[in-house]
């Protein structure tokens, strides 16, 4: 009997210390990561450059005249289009560990590692009032590996642009499991992008949705933050609300955002996910499976959908139309357009939820599609199309810009 009592005492004196019976950190010297710092000033140099060479060629935007295409880490291609049928790549906006923008306005917000830039287009070639809110993301932070020990970063130290290997003594950080969940050792890229609704723009780190007001687009203030609990893939902003998608394809969520101060969550959404190409429009939401997930299971046949948004905000089925799987979807005016691995798809949509497919384009696979008035911008993996969509039924290519 008093063997037992002593082992009790032991069990609970244990725990009272820091729960030694499941205390995974390791003490003393052990394998860890350190930062790998850089205070050269031209990482957070933003400078417009001569045109180059497309390599990784990313989403296109669109800029009056212009279609802005994203070079993930380095910054944005700016091609002239003022004659469609000659496009001109006019310049480079060299922008250090970018992978995300939007454009608002006359106003390009994007990332430059951790920091948020704000960039008045119209100034373009200088770039001489460019906006900086430091360290808007944390991302980079973490090294991107499961359960792994690391220095924590100092940001005085400068700017972390990668992580090294070696002994640390009692290191005090480690990554956390629920960004790696399926995804094996390797932490998945985040990048949710940018959104933008009624002077504010939102942007998701980590786990949290953050908004910033930028009716004074060069002074950025931030607003709110609401902690989700998951790691996000997409974001949509419509009508004062916002959707989020979780890496793991599992869901989604909306959120009220009508009044900027306060995000309200309002209800899970199980039927639409970062495995679908989707675009709010109005009270409608259209969804395709999306090839390009290729953690999402594939799907033994493939529709286009159309789900309402109640008054209660539950998302509702309403209509549905056999389809192909899709890698982005845009609409203009009562036409919705759809990049699939066949090339182009316009589904008339005026009377929607009730969906008829109006015309199919054989083409390369298109990845990505922008609209500018009567013209339709897609790209595929070789090249950007531009096709005249003043006749939906009809479209027909107007030049083509191989990389």
């Amino acid at each position: 009997m008093a063997r037992l009592l002593l082992t009790y005492v032991l069990l609970i004196t244990c725990f009272l210390l820091g729960g030694c019976l499941d205390d995974r950190w390791e003490r003393g010297y052990v394998d860890a990561y350190v930062p790998v710092y850089d205070n050269n000033p031209n990482l957070r140099q933003i400078s417009y450059q001569p045109a180059r060479a497309i390599r990784n060629a990313g989403k296109l935007y669109t800029y009056g005249t212009y279609i802005l295409q994203e070079e993930s880490d380095s910054g944005l291609h700016i091609i002239s289009y003022q004659d469609p049928a000659h496009p001109v790549k006019t310049g480079f906006l060299r922008i250090p560990g970018f992978q995300k923008a939007l454009i608002e306005g006359d106003y390009l917000y994007a990332d430059n590692y951790n920091d948020l830039i704000v960039v008045p287009l119209k100034e373009l070639p200088s770039v001489t009032h460019v906006a900086r809110v430091s360290r808007v993301w944390t991302q980079k932070d973490f090294p991107p590996f499961r359960n792994v020990y690391f220095e924590c970063p100092v940001p005085t130290k400068g700017t972390v642009i990668g992580w090294h290997l070696t002994k640390v003594n009692d290191p005090k950080c480690r990554t956390q499991f629920r960004y790696y969940d399926g995804y094996g050792e390797q932490r998945p890229r985040l990048s949710a992008g940018i959104v933008g609704n009624k002077g504010h723009i939102y942007l998701a780190d980590n786990t949290d949705i953050v908004s910033y007001s930028v009716t004074q687009p060069l002074a950025p203030v931030q607003q709110s933050r609401y902690q989700t609990g998951e790691v996000m893939d997409s974001l949509y902003a419509f009508n004062d609300m916002l959707i989020t998608t979780d890496v793991r394809g599992t869901g989604g969520s909306l959120y009220d955002i009508s009044d900027p101060l306060i995000i309200q969550y309002r209800t899970m959404l199980t039927n639409l996910s970062s495995c679908y190409a989707m675009l709010p429009a109005g009270r409608h939401i259209y969804a395709a499976p999306n090839p390009a997930k290729r953690l999402c299971y594939p799907v033994s046949s493939t529709t286009l959908t159309v789900s309402d948004i109640e008054d209660d905000y539950r998302i509702v089925a309403k209509g549905a139309l056999p389809f192909d799987s899709t890698y982005a979807l845009a609409l203009s005016g009562n036409y919705l357009y759809a990049a699939t691995p066949k090339g182009i798809s316009v589904v008339d949509v005026s009377s929607a939820p009730a969906l008829t497919r109006l015309a199919d384009k054989e083409a390369v696979p298109y990845i990505d599609l922008v609209i500018r008035g009567t013209q339709l911008y897609c790209r595929s993996n070789i090249s950007i199309d531009c096709y005249d969509i003043s006749s939906p039924a009809a479209i027909k290519v107007i030049s083509k810009l191989v990389y």
